[in-house]
């Protein structure tokens, strides 16, 4: 946009930076118009690490800039030579550049470019901040006319690549990518394209320098990515907050800390950083792969992922198992239909015979039963029962069938289906209603109470078990009766202010509704009354509360030119105060009114005064008697009078100087002020 050139103000004698736009460039207004910008927004700054601008011109069609001049070198310069910065050095730059930017911040002038090219290095190493080129007051628009990417895009904030605006957080955001670079040796985002890196700034988060430079305190990491936050929200918002963050931490770190100095982080993609973390997906040899490949299938392999140590100890099948082998082998469990039951044979025999299992364990026996021989030949007789025990017999019997009987008569109405029954429905109906249709199921009932907005007091509002559910004979219902809703009673806030009243209706669950009206005796923002005063209700009931707005007003009637009693009394009519002023006045006959405040048609509060000015008539003087005065004596007595002289001279230059008649006779009343006219001869 422009070159810097060294040199000479031979003015004040001493040597400047005159920074001249390039010739290409002065035809473009926009430019232009940018390049003026720098010079007012940088002018209006001074602090020791800002480049000062001395003065703004044009020279022959080429626009410049008289800066102060820096003689050493620039923070990339530095970075260029050195790859990183120490700790200490880093942060010292870090918060001198944050002390300039506060400076800026607090003038209401936001930079839109720190990059290293724009922070100056001084032969005594210290730094001044520069280029305020697109410097922008921060209450004007934020956005380029012509939508252009104002910025350095590896500094960019992600709310300038988005949406093209920008304030006193997008200078941290690049301060916090400025730091990373001192202390890492390269930008946080990196890309094959500006557009590429862009995107990363919108879309992802920075990195913690800590993960390429392992001696980065965790305070460090934490202000540069505070300051580096992807979204504006979460940054600090004005400079001061970092810089106080930061001198925090500085008074933690020990020497040895600050000493620390990185390697460079390499420049690659914006992924390596975790290139080296391990892979959870297992890898195996293809040798593993075919010899399982019978049993299950093989787990995917990510050619471009590196097995880390452990998967190579486990690629090494010579030495290690696979982890799903286990040490023992399992054991497999059978058994046979033989192994449920013994076989029962009629013999009386008893032997065990080893089964073929396999287990020697798990051995079978067999168990062999003979039954005894049935008695054979003549000495075999035959019994009957005694008629005794026949009637024993059947009376058991009977017994046993009666009891079996009254059981599952029993069974039936109570466990079986006689006894099931059916929860009716009572939710709605009166607690009499609730029981008699219980009874009629043979259930017996419970109650308990609770409040309902929906339900009538002493109404049902629900059973337990619920309508519909299968219970037994005899079993309890519990039915909840209504108790209406529940009532809280009104605060009396009638003579408190509103917004105590308010407060303690809305405490209290009640809403409220205001209406507003004049009074005469209550102080205005009072309550007058409310509605209901004196009752109870539901929570979430309205309260209307009547609040004073004070007196009513009134409004002024006008008297200007009405006589002094008239006015007066229309005043004092309207509820007014008259206050009354009299002065003369030419122009209004005395005892009219000649002006009022308020004016006629205000409207003010009751009681209030209103002042009328009353006419005295002209203030009337008398007319100095002049005759065979000189000139000179009659113009004084006239003008001491209050009175205007007009003077005329009968015939030319007068001869006695002595007036000769005047148009007023003396001794007669005038207005003051009037003109009195006499001839000198």
């Amino acid at each position: 946009m422009a070159t810097v050139y060294r040199g000479f103000d031979e003015r004040l004698h001493r040597p400047v930076a005159l920074k001249i736009m390039h010739p290409h460039l002065a035809d473009n207004p926009e430019f232009i118009s940018r390049f003026s910008r720098e010079a007012r927004s940088a002018a209006r700054l001074t602090h020791p690490h800002v480049v000062n601008v001395y003065d703004q011109g044009e020279d022959q069609g080429r626009v410049y800039l008289a800066m102060q001049l820096v003689e050493g070198e620039t923070l990339r310069d530095e970075l260029r030579r050195d790859k990183t910065l120490s700790l200490k050095r880093a942060l010292r730059v870090g918060r001198d550049v944050l002390a300039a930017l506060d400076a800026a911040h607090r003038s209401g002038i936001i930079h839109r470019d720190i990059k290293p090219e724009n922070v100056l290095v001084n032969a005594e190493r210290d730094i001044l901040v520069a280029d305020f080129g697109l410097a922008r007051a921060v209450g004007s628009a934020t956005t380029s006319a012509t939508g252009t990417l104002l910025g350095t895009v590896a500094y960019v904030s992600p709310e300038v690549v988005t949406r093209g605006v920008s304030d006193a957080r997008s200078d941290l955001y690049s301060w916090g990518i400025m730091m990373f670079e001192m202390l890492v040796g390269r930008t946080p985002f990196q890309g094959d394209s500006a557009v590429h890196i862009a995107y990363q700034h919108a879309h992802e988060d920075i990195p913690a320098p800590s993960q390429f430079a392992p001696g980065i305190p965790a305070s460090v990491d934490s202000i540069i990515t505070w300051a580096a936050s992807r979204l504006p929200a979460s940054r600090p918002t004005r400079a001061h907050e970092v810089l106080l963050a930061l001198d925090e931490a500085l008074d933690t770190l020990s020497p040895t800390e600050l000493a620390y100095r990185a390697h460079p982080a390499p420049n690659v993609k914006a992924n390596a950083e975790t290139a080296g973390v391990p892979r959870l997906t297992r890898q195996f040899s293809p040798s593993t792969a075919r010899t399982d490949s019978a049993s299950s299938p093989a787990s995917p392999v990510s050619p471009a992922s590196p097995a880390s140590p452990s998967n190579e100890a486990l690629l090494d099948d010579k030495t290690s198992k696979k982890f799903w082998e286990n040490d023992t082998p399992g054991r497999e469990l059978s058994t046979t239909g033989s192994g449920v039951g013994a076989a029962v044979r009629k013999k009386f025999e008893l032997r065990e015979q080893a089964s073929d299992s396999p287990d020697a364990d798990e051995s079978i026996r067999e168990v062999t039963l003979t039954g005894p021989r049935r008695s054979r030949g003549a000495h075999a007789s035959e019994s009957r029962p005694s008629p005794a025990l026949r009637f024993l017999a059947l009376a058991s019997v009977l017994a046993l069938v009666a009891a079996l009987v009254f059981g599952g008569v029993r069974w039936y109405d109570t466990e079986g289906p006689g006894g099931a029954r059916t929860v009716p429905l009572v939710a709605g109906a009166t607690l009499s209603d609730a029981e008699a249709a219980l009874t009629a199921q043979q259930l017996t009932v419970t109650t308990a109470q609770a409040y309902s907005d929906d339900v009538p007091k002493g109404h049902v509002i629900s059973s337990d078990p619920a309508t519909g559910a299968e219970v037994r004979k005899g079993s309890s219902v519990r039915l909840t009766i209504s108790l209406g809703q529940e009532l809280f009673d009104v605060p009396q806030v009638k003579g408190q202010a509103v917004s105590d009243a308010t407060s303690a209706l809305t405490d209290a669950g009640f809403q409220v509704t205001e209406t507003r009206e004049y009074s005469a005796d209550v102080p205005k923002d009072t309550v007058i009354s409310q509605d209901p005063a004196d009752a109870s209700l539901p929570a979430g009931a309205h309260v209307t509360l009547t609040v004073s707005d004070g007196p009513e007003p009134v409004e002024v009637p006008s008297v200007s030119g009405s006589e002094r009693k008239a006015a007066i009394k229309a005043i004092e009519d309207a509820g007014l105060v008259p206050k009354v002023n009299e002065q003369y006045n030419s122009n209004v006959p005395a005892g009219q009114v000649i002006s009022q405040d308020p004016a006629g048609a205000t409207s003010v509060l009751p009681g209030s005064e209103v002042k009328i000015s009353i006419s005295l008539g002209p203030n009337l003087v008398g007319v100095p008697d002049v005759f065979r005065k000189s000139e000179a004596d009659a113009r004084a007595a006239l003008e001491k009078a209050g009175l205007k002289v007009q003077v005329v001279y009968e015939r030319g230059t007068p001869v006695f100087g002595l007036v000769s008649q005047q148009s007023q006779p003396g001794g007669t009343k005038v207005p003051r002020g009037s003109t009195v006219t006499i001839t000198v001869y």
